[in-house]
């Protein structure tokens, strides 16, 4: 063999590879298929992903707050209202939806824009989780540590009743700016806003609730941590909650395991020491300003449940209004998730409105 014909054999070589080469990364370029929404993790409790398969959608309920909705025939997608094209639509793989490469960055990139876009106003929503409506493992998880067939009777009693005032206290702190999660050096540390909210929440019961759902509420807070392993052994709730904050780890306890550790001794102390809480001193902490508490009705409900809820915050709102206590307008949202419940405090409007029509997400009180 002569020395051209090895060089032309060198050559197509080194050809035939760099051609297969390209026609894979073409191939990968083109059919290689990536989730969607990169930036928040596909694992997450507070996904619930439905696949219809009479018009070939995947619905992602993210929060609770409102759908991503997308098309697996069409090259589109919609988020609230807004429609998004993508080059190819969604493919399902493995049960969750995953775009092209090439549109899903695209997507990803107008997304995070959105949710920061100036020209839809930002408004206050409470977030209020359901009970037996998440995924199999969240809703076994709470069934099993909440008692088997008294869980859905401790849930409402906890979330739908207590909490309900304690993330109403957010939401009274955030508009007058007594605290604030990324100022806490100037406002007050996230663990002692949680102690004040909480206080605040007991004191407002003591007042105008039935004291036999203190003892009850006492009661399923004491079995619930029967059924809870402590994180740490050394260090109490409020030091191991100071120190995670401290050190930028929050994102790693926001199981209900472990977050609820922290907030079920927090609950229990205060509920042993409550005949030491003053209502009136709590509020002027909260807002900076003195409150003259007006003799009330008690506020009754025979029934809890989801839209007890409302029920609860609207009477509240009203009386904490007479007090002369500003609370914005607000809205409340329902999660499929039973471990999601907060105070976001600044959420877009027009990713909202889809869900106002379908009753998912109320407005409290009327509008801003």
């Amino acid at each position: 063999m002569n020395e051209s014909t090895k060089k032309r054999k060198i050559l197509f070589g080194v050809g035939t590879s760099i051609a297969i080469m390209v026609l894979v990364g073409s191939l990968w370029w083109q059919f290689h298929f990536s989730p969607l929404l990169s930036w928040y993790p596909i694992a997450n409790p507070n996904f619930h992903v439905v696949w219809n398969e009479n018009d070939s959608t995947v619905t992602i309920d993210f929060r609770g707050l409102y759908d991503f909705v997308f098309s697996t025939q069409e090259p589109v997608v919609y988020v609230g209202n807004e429609r998004i094209y993508l080059r190819d639509g969604a493919r399902v793989i493995d049960g969750f939806p995953h775009a092209r490469v090439r549109d899903f960055d695209i997507f990803n990139t107008w997304l995070s824009e959105s949710m920061l876009d100036d020209s839809s106003e930002l408004v206050p929503v409470i977030i209020n989780g359901l009970y037996g409506q998440g995924l199999t493992w969240q809703n076994e998880i709470i069934h099993s540590l909440l008692g088997g067939i008294d869980a859905r009777e401790r849930f409402e009693l906890y979330f739908q009743w207590y909490n309900t005032i304690h993330e109403l206290g957010h939401l009274i702190t955030f508009s007058y700016g007594t605290y604030d999660p990324s100022n806490m050096e100037n406002t007050r540390h996230m663990v002692d806003e949680e102690v004040l909210v909480n206080s605040f929440a007991v004191a407002f019961w003591m007042n105008f609730g039935e004291e036999e759902k203190l003892y009850a509420l006492e009661e399923a807070v004491s079995y619930i941590l029967g059924n809870l392993h402590p994180p740490v052994e050394n260090m109490t709730h409020l030091e191991f909650m100071r120190e995670i904050v401290d050190n930028d780890r929050l994102h790693e306890v926001s199981s209900f395991e472990i977050y609820g550790w922290f907030q079920f001794n927090m609950v229990k102390e205060i509920l042993q020491n409550r005949e030491s809480l003053h209502l009136e001193a709590l509020l002027m902490e909260m807002t900076g300003h003195y409150v003259n508490i007006q003799p009330s009705e008690r506020l009754i409900y025979p029934s809890l449940g989801e839209y007890t809820t409302l029920e609860i915050l609207s009477d509240a709102v009203s009386l904490l209004r007479t007090w002369g206590v500003r609370v914005p307008g607000f809205y409340v949202a329902f999660s499929t998730d039973p471990n999601d419940h907060a105070l976001a405090p600044q959420m877009p409007k027009r990713f909202l409105e889809r869900n106002i029509e379908f009753g998912r997400i109320l407005p409290i009180l009327g509008s801003y």
